[in-house]
């Protein structure tokens, strides 16, 4: 199965158990072959509803996956004069891991690297000790910025991932999506994940302003996916994307 048509066929998304911020930070590992972060498809899902501010609210199903259905992410690395490119196309899994910090850690010390991002999301064991890797090598002096580009999404887990970086730039068209997260095994949704998602992105940077709206608007409620485009979030303040691409 491609993974368009998995995304597909998983709507809405499947999710991560308990979604733990980190295992290092509280003191306990998540269940790396058993949960993964929701997914959602890369374009409004049948019955979206876009609001009048270029937002888009899809309904959630409530079927999961199982998480051996999950295709590794294509990783790609480009050097280009003094900066190297590594490109993520695809889903979040633990290969997708190995793959990039094989990648990250074979680069020559605090050589500046751009992570490039399309995804819909993944495993969220994953999905963070790529996002503390990136934290730990920014710490240790090599600059990291993260870019999606036009026409291009970065959903779920991948928002997490796409804050780890600085700057952070986005094509103006660029989608995110941001939700509830959801158990892989019954496709239903807890507060405490939920809360430690959202303290997570928090914590990454994004506005706590933009965070209540987007829980106002029925972003967290587990029954609807949260889209905008880059320059809708910049015109919002969420400080998720830094610098609009031109």
């Amino acid at each position: 199965m491609t993974v368009r048509a998995l995304v597909q066929k998983v709507g809405f998304g499947v999710g991560l158990g308990a979604l733990l911020m980190a295992g290092a930070l509280v003191g306990a590992g998540s269940s790396q072959g058993h949960t993964a972060d929701p997914l959602s498809t890369a374009g409004a899902a049948p019955g979206a509803t876009p609001g009048a501010t270029g937002v888009a609210v899809n309904p959630a199903p409530t079927a999961a996956v199982s998480p051996a259905e999950f295709p590794d992410a294509v990783v790609a690395r480009s050097d280009q004069g003094d900066v190297t490119v590594l490109r993520l196309d695809g889903i979040i899994t633990p290969g997708t891991e190995r793959r990039f910090l094989d990648a990250l850690h074979d680069l020559p010390t605090r050589r500046a690297v751009v992570v490039e991002l399309s995804s819909p999301g993944g495993f969220t064991s994953a999905g963070y000790r790529m996002i503390d890797a990136i934290l730990a090598e920014r710490q240790a002096g090599r600059p990291v910025a993260t870019k999606v580009g036009d026409g291009e999404s970065c959903e779920s887990m991948c928002v997490g991932l796409y804050l780890a970086g600085y700057p952070r730039y986005a094509a103006p068209g660029a989608e995110f999506m941001v939700h509830a997260p959801r158990m892989a095994e019954s496709g239903r949704m807890t507060m405490r994940s939920t809360q430690t998602m959202v303290q997570r992105l928090v914590s990454l940077g994004a506005s706590p302003a933009w965070i209540q709206r987007v829980t106002a608007a029925g972003g967290f409620s587990g029954s609807l996916d949260y889209r905008e485009t880059a320059d809708r979030l910049t015109a919002d303040g969420a400080n998720i994307v830094t610098e609009l691409l031109h």
